[in-house]
């Protein structure tokens, strides 16, 4: 009779603990609960590097109960379509602000509307993140500043309603600029995240298919709300007699092409003890309408790929180190070609070329945490230079998948040839201003 009583006890004590404690509760409705499932998680059986202390587990949680004040207004604008524009519309639009600076409220006003919807449509692809990748502590940190954004565009609209005058538009673009000073930790903490996932004795259980899908969409989407605010920052206040916002209406490959080689043939030098020459050929003086920062960053990403395995290939066969030789091509589009003889690539390693965080680099060697990563938005800013230099000739395993969606970004195309023992080379196809092709693309199949 006594272990019936015990018996019957703990069926009760179960029961409590199932309705009570695990169940969500009542006043938080599926989108709250959705909201809430990343931080839900972190209470649970993680593995050891996630853990938090309790302090900032509470500060989370906190913080999470917050913003699920918003998760209405996420789904609503995560339900709406981006607005995509092609080069040519953003460029008249930079040729009208020009000539009559009182459309920069119609600027603001499109911008207020369009950041909130690609903000939300962030935020969204978080949440459906697999748990393993979706409770790691960099990868939240990201997700939170998403949130962060979006909170922080929606409640000034709210407060002050759509921009119609220019006092409005001077202090919006004032609260846009704050808004985006906050983003320089974003890509490190992506990359530190997918290389600790990676690292996880569990990873093999983690669809990489899915998160390499979730990093191009998510990156390709930053770019592109970075180039918005951007691209209204530079026509209020512009660069230069040769920009229209942020395009360089007299982009010139060769001269972005041999800056990026100096730099490298420094880097190779100083850790190499050795670099290549180089040579530019082709139509030389090419020069087109392009975000000079996006192909400056792809560029130097090619270039740093090619002279180090130039170096590690030839280096012990003696005699002078074969070119690295970079040829450009003005047909219908513009073509960017670049050759080395730096062996290949290994037949096994080769599909994984363009998965976020695969690196042959060992973790010793890794930039350190606070190392900074060079990312091309608010392109304006002096540190962009100063993070180019300062990283090294390898890394994270980030610099072709990122190379890639900032040349899909507007409808060009990047491939590799790749001739094991031999070289490779690598092909950039950039359609002109007058191509239809020349549109932003935001998201992936």
């Amino acid at each position: 009779m006594p272990s019936m009583f015990f018996l019957f006890f703990f069926l009760l004590l179960f029961l409590f603990n199932f309705f009570f404690i695990f169940k969500p509760t009542s006043h938080h409705n599926q989108k709250d609960r959705n909201m809430l499932k990343p931080m839900r998680a972190l209470s649970m059986k993680i593995p050891r590097r996630y853990y938090v202390s309790a302090e900032e587990l509470t500060i989370q949680r906190e913080k999470h109960f917050h913003l699920s004040r918003y998760a209405e207004q996420v789904a609503e604008y995560a339900g709406k379509e981006p607005t995509r524009r092609t080069v040519q519309e953003q460029l008249l639009m930079g040729q009208r602000v020009m000539r009559n600076q009182d459309l920069l409220i119609e600027s603001a006003a499109f911008l207020q509307e369009e950041m909130l919807v690609r903000l939300a449509r962030s935020i969204r692809s978080f949440q459906n993140l697999p748990y393993i990748v979706g409770i790691n502590p960099k990868i939240q940190d990201v997700y939170i500043k998403c949130w962060d954004w979006f909170t922080s565009l929606h409640d000034w609209t709210e407060k002050n309603g759509v921009v119609s005058n220019s006092n409005m538009e001077e202090m919006f673009t004032k609260h846009l600029l704050e808004v985006f000073q906050d983003h320089g930790d974003v890509m490190h903490n992506l990359r530190k995240g997918v290389h600790e996932i990676r690292a996880l004795p569990s990873s093999d259980s983690v669809d990489f298919d899915y998160v390499d899908k979730f990093m191009t969409n998510f990156i390709m989407r930053r770019i592109s709300w970075r180039v918005l605010a951007e691209t209204h920052l530079a026509l209020k206040e512009p660069k230069g007699m040769l920009y229209n916002g942020v395009f360089n209406l007299e982009c010139k490959p060769s001269l972005i092409g041999l800056d990026a080689l100096s730099k490298i043939q420094y880097l190779c030098d100083s850790e190499l003890g050795m670099s290549p020459e180089f040579a530019v050929k082709g139509d030389a003086s090419t020069s087109f309408e392009y975000i000079d920062a996006h192909l400056s960053y792809v560029l130097y990403e090619l270039f740093k790929n090619s002279m180090r395995a130039t170096v590690n290939f030839n280096k012990e066969k003696g005699g002078v180190l074969p070119k690295v030789v970079m040829r450009i091509c003005h047909g219908e589009d513009i073509t960017i070609s670049i050759h080395d003889k730096g062996g290949g690539i290994p037949p096994a390693i080769a599909e994984k070329i363009w998965v976020y965080g695969f690196t042959t680099v060992t973790e010793d060697t890794l930039p350190p945490s606070g190392a900074p990563a060079y990312f091309p938005g608010m392109t304006h800013h002096s540190e962009v230079e100063e993070d180019r230099d300062s990283k090294p000739l390898a890394g994270w395993g980030f610099g072709l998948p990122l190379s890639r969606c900032y040349i899909e970004y507007l409808g060009g195309t990047i491939q590799l040839n790749n001739m094991p023992g031999y070289g490779c080379d690598t092909i950039l196809t950039l359609p002109k201003l007058s191509s239809s092709r020349c549109r932003e693309r935001l998201d992936f199949a």
